[in-house]
């Protein structure tokens, strides 16, 4: 079960890299693209998984950190999805980017 959790985690890392990468390919012309769309999605889906297979993998869960990541996912995904057909230049793309960059602050400063 180890090996599992191991490789949703390293997808889930891979997940907000794709996000973070689509934010800066329009990064001058700010626009969330499919790849932002898909990242902050697929990042969301394979957490939920990941704190559903931790306890079988004998991870320890720190649940206040894992809702507050829920939270800023929840909104993030919200807002990719709600404002993705909006005309360029569309200034969500900055605040989705800006609350991915919060959600990997958090998981790598929160310890």
């Amino acid at each position: 079960m180890q090996t599992l959790y191991d490789v949703l985690v390293w997808l889930h890392v891979l997940s907000w890299v794709v996000a973070l990468v689509g934010y800066v390919t329009t990064i001058r012309r700010p626009q969330l693209n499919l790849a932002m769309v898909v990242g902050v999605t697929a990042a969301f889906v394979l957490g939920v998984v990941l704190t559903g297979v931790a306890p079988a993998a004998d991870v320890d869960l720190n649940y206040a950190k894992i809702g507050l990541k829920l939270a800023i996912a929840f909104v993030a995904v919200g807002l990719a999805h709600g404002t993705r057909r909006r005309p360029t230049p569309n200034p969500f793309a900055h605040v989705v980017a800006g609350l991915v960059v919060v959600n990997v602050a958090i998981a790598y400063l929160w310890t």
